[in-house]
């Protein structure tokens, strides 16, 4: 069979059989991947968002255990949703009150007073506490009815600034 071949012939057609004989190992290559909602603009985002919970809240409202100044209604709104958006989640993360994990710290110069946030609803919205809304496939918008105000767990608010910082993290679907 193999005469007429020289030996690099005969190495090579050797190879080729043995190359047959072998059995061919199959694989498998599974690709994945996640598509996620395009991200809102928050309205009002290029600058900070202020809520002011007033400039003439008296001491004596704040002097007795468990009070609080009037509610402050305010709108956080989502705006240019993309069209695939159609609900959004806020969760509210800052410094928590040693009083309560649902207040948060006031660093003001005021003391013994807390703040306080909610939905308009009235659901306790402290840290890392979440709040969903549907997006208005018509405006592409969302818009969380918020209110805060100045609260004292212990009483004796003395007078001074109230100051505090939160954050939101948004996911959206």
């Amino acid at each position: 069979m193999f005469n007429g071949l020289s030996g690099i012939s005969r190495a090579l057609v050797i190879a080729g059989i043995f190359q047959v004989a072998f059995p061919v190992a199959a694989a498998k290559l599974q690709i994945t991947g996640t598509i996620k909602a395009a991200p809102c603009v928050v309205d009002g985002a290029n600058s900070n968002i202020q809520v002011n919970l007033g400039d003439n809240i008296s001491a004596a409202i704040l002097g007795r255990a468990g009070s609080g100044s009037e509610w402050i209604e305010f709108p956080l709104t989502l705006k240019n949703c993309p069209t695939t958006t159609t609900s959004a989640t806020a969760t509210f993360s800052g410094s928590e009150a040693e009083e309560g994990a649902d207040l948060y710290k006031s660093v003001g110069t005021s003391r013994r007073v807390q703040i306080e946030l909610q939905s308009q609803s009235g659901a306790n919205l402290g840290n890392n506490k979440s709040m969903a809304q549907l997006v208005n496939p018509l405006t592409h918008e969302a818009i969380f009815n918020l209110r805060a105000r100045a609260y004292s767990v212990n009483g004796g608010a003395t007078p001074g600034s109230i100051d505090g910082v939160l954050q939101i993290a948004f996911v959206y679907e």
